[in-house]
């Protein structure tokens, strides 16, 4: 969960802001023992499928009283939660740092040493609570937007941050150290969050083998995908990632299944309609493919990758204008994507342009050396 997964490795400064909020007790259940956990996500997997996983917030009697000794001095409840959000990342604390692909748990996250905001949340949310504090998940994506593409898989995260509700009333708790423009946040269930982990989790399985030059587990990174569906089935992000594994993995039906799904629960997300697109370019379906496209496109109209699928199924339809059209609006937004460039010129020499298709073909090769 990052605001920039090219940002590597560094300290990040917490921050804690006393937010003023109207609001009562939670209505719905949002905190569990790692035990309920377990037990409430058990019943949520399908029969006959198993899945390990754990509590991403559970900490150890020693981690515990590793955070007791630090917050000793604390003499309120508000101070204490300020206390622990220092030790995080403080060096006579924790000392973690900030890695933007790495989802551990809490005690492996303080093993590694680092880890990503989801991680040193959940780290904080353990160890609050188990001294005294009342801490609950926050998304708070209406402030980060956090959108990759890696393989058509996206991962539109947003953003994870902690609560703690003190003698002040409700304080922010963020790992990103920049909260001056939070409006509003939303509590989310533990339940929840684990969604948020195994979804953040089967795209670092996906990053880690393209990283390395390894070919990429899908079936693993399906499992993961698969269970954070499962736990949470209205999370859109997860059943279009799940969509995506499956394309991988050949399993095509139930792949139109997922992206479904996640346009059903959330119509104004552009990924399933433009993976669902290329499914159906993929079969031959060219008019529903371009209906899907044109829509992924008002939705995401600065989608260079979208334009070049739709100018694919322009193609194979015959409808050589406005295949050019998409395609231009392709390399207009990505200069140095050459795929919509070869097509582009292949169009032109069906057009009787020769002189512009040489062009491009001359630009496409230029380009090409000067990466080489």
């Amino acid at each position: 969960m990052s605001p920039s997964p090219d940002r590597r490795r560094r300290v990040f400064a917490c921050a804690l802001l006393f937010v003023g909020v109207a609001c009562g007790p939670p209505a719905r259940k949002l905190t569990y023992s790692p035990h309920e956990l377990r037990a409430d996500v058990l019943t949520r997997i399908p029969a006959g499928e198993k899945r390990d996983f754990e509590a991403p917030y559970q900490v150890t009697p020693e981690l515990l009283q590793r955070a007791h000794d630090l917050t000793v001095f604390a003499t309120s409840e508000y101070d204490r939660a300020q206390f622990l959000r220092r030790a995080i990342t403080d060096e006579k604390g924790f000392g973690l740092e900030y890695e933007p692909v790495s989802t551990t748990v809490a005690i492996d996250t303080v093993a590694r040493g680092h880890g990503n905001c989801l991680s040193l949340t959940s780290l904080y949310i353990g160890l609050a609570r188990g001294i005294g504090l009342t801490a609950y998940y926050v998304d708070a994506s209406d402030r980060i937007n956090d959108l990759r593409r890696e393989q058509d898989v996206i991962v539109d995260s947003g953003h994870i941050a902690a609560t703690v509700r003190t003698e002040r009333g409700w304080s922010m708790v963020d790992f990103d150290g920049d909260l001056s423009d939070f409006r509003t946040f939303n509590l989310i269930s533990d339940v929840e969050a684990l969604a948020h982990f195994h979804n953040n989790l089967g795209y670092e399985v996906l990053h880690t083998a393209q990283t390395d030059g390894v070919e990429i587990p899908w079936a693993l990174v399906s499992e993961n995908f698969e269970l954070a569906a499962w736990v949470r089935p209205n999370f859109t992000r997860a059943l279009n990632n799940l969509g995506v594994a499956y394309t991988r993995l050949g399993r095509l039906d139930q792949a139109e299944e997922q992206y479904t799904a996640a346009i059903d629960t959330k119509a104004s997300m552009a990924a399933p309609y433009h993976n669902l697109a290329n499914l159906r370019l993929r079969a031959g379906d060219l008019e529903s493919a371009i209906e899907l496209y044109e829509r992924a496109a008002e939705l995401q109209p600065r989608n260079p990758f979208l334009y070049y699928h739709m100018g694919l199924a322009f193609l194979r339809s015959g409808d050589l204008d406005r295949c050019v059209a998409v395609l231009q609006r392709a390399v207009a937004l990505k200069s140095d994507f050459n795929e919509p460039r070869n097509v582009l010129a292949q169009v032109y020499r069906q057009q009787g342009r020769k002189k512009e298709a040489d062009r491009i073909l001359k630009a496409v090769g230029q380009r090409q050396l000067k990466s080489s």
